[in-house]
């Protein structure tokens, strides 16, 4: 075939909102890596949710955004994360439903809901019945089962973040054995009440003494930073995820009331603990680590390696 009449498939990721939450970008790196995994030759353009969140924050008309999203032509529009749920459609539906009336086809890789409530499932649920995603891949049992039938190609995935550590090589650092606590929602105190009384601290072949080991403090938002973050020494806040992805690759174990630390660290092969009752915490049931919740879990590393596999072969499969 003549290159010049060849025809090269091209993305837009719609992601962003990094500074919130870094866990985001954790999300956002990961897919697009995965993506470019599945389908080579693809080109990606990045644009950010941000702006319309910027608009609505400030509690004003949401409309006067230029949405660069919305003049980006591509084959495909590319969502991933949290995107289930009635934020999303009240915020950047009106972009989704403009790319796919253009023709682009809607790809949601690696999704979930906020609250799975019966409200947000069949609010979502009109929402693909009026924008019939191309694809739908899943972050947990329960959003495929929730959604499989409305799109053509479906299937029961994991959460992109798992992909960050074939995205990002880490670094080694210059540090003694640490641990990191992360905690933006839970009163700390409370959290080191709760390790102490399951004997967490305590050393044992498994699990590291966090006794014996120094304490990173990490939190993944630096909008709006409460004056409690800068009460405690080696507190670490950054507005780029490679830093964080650093810190969790090389870390002893984390211990976090944010799903996103624990998925990166568990990606880098380090053990985690998830604080938080959050329905989002069902994303960890496809790799075997449901009890994240209860107790300090070692990830099953062959498991996700399949799953990572078999997910890039989907994706491979559709991408075309």
């Amino acid at each position: 075939m003549d290159t010049k009449s060849k025809h090269f498939l091209s993305i837009v990721y719609f992601g962003g909102g990094w500074p919130t939450n870094i866990g985001n970008a954790f999300i956002d790196l990961g897919s697009m890596h995965s993506l470019r995994s599945a389908c080579p030759s693809v080109t990606v353009h990045f644009a950010s949710e941000m702006p319309k969140w910027f608009f609505h924050m400030q509690g004003r008309d949401v409309r006067y955004t230029f949405d660069i999203a919305s003049v980006t032509n591509a084959d495909y529009i590319v969502v991933s994360g949290m995107v289930c749920c009635d934020e999303f459609i009240q915020l950047h539906g009106q972009t989704i439903s403009a790319a796919v009336e253009r023709g682009t086809r809607l790809v949601i890789n690696g999704a979930g809901g906020a609250e799975y409530t019966k409200r947000e499932i069949q609010n979502f649920r009109n929402f693909l019945k009026k924008n019939r995603p191309y694809a739908f891949i899943s972050r947990d049992t329960r959003s495929f089962e929730n959604y499989c039938d409305l799109a053509e190609h479906a299937y029961n995935g994991i959460d992109c973040g798992f992909f960050v550590s074939d995205y990002f090589s880490p670094a080694k650092l210059n540090l003694p054995k640490y641990v990191i606590f992360n905690f933006d929602a839970t009163n700390i105190q409370k959290f080191v009440r709760v390790i102490r009384k399951r004997s967490l601290l305590q050393s044992s072949p498994r699990l590291p003494n966090v006794k014996d080991r120094m304490i990173v403090r990490t939190h993944h938002s630096c909008w709006k930073i409460p004056y409690s973050h800068f009460r405690d020494p080696d507190t670490f806040i950054s507005d780029i995820p490679e830093d964080y992805l650093n810190l969790y690759a090389n870390t002893q174990a984390t211990y976090s009331d944010r799903v996103h630390a624990c998925v990166a660290t568990l990606a880098f092969g380090k053990p985690a603990m998830l604080f938080s009752s959050t329905s989002r915490g069902s994303l960890f049931e496809k790799i075997n680590a449901s009890h994240i919740h209860e107790e300090l879990v070692y990830p099953n590393e062959e498991i996700i390696k399949e799953e990572k596999a078999k997910q890039l072969e989907f994706l491979a499969d559709i991408l075309r």
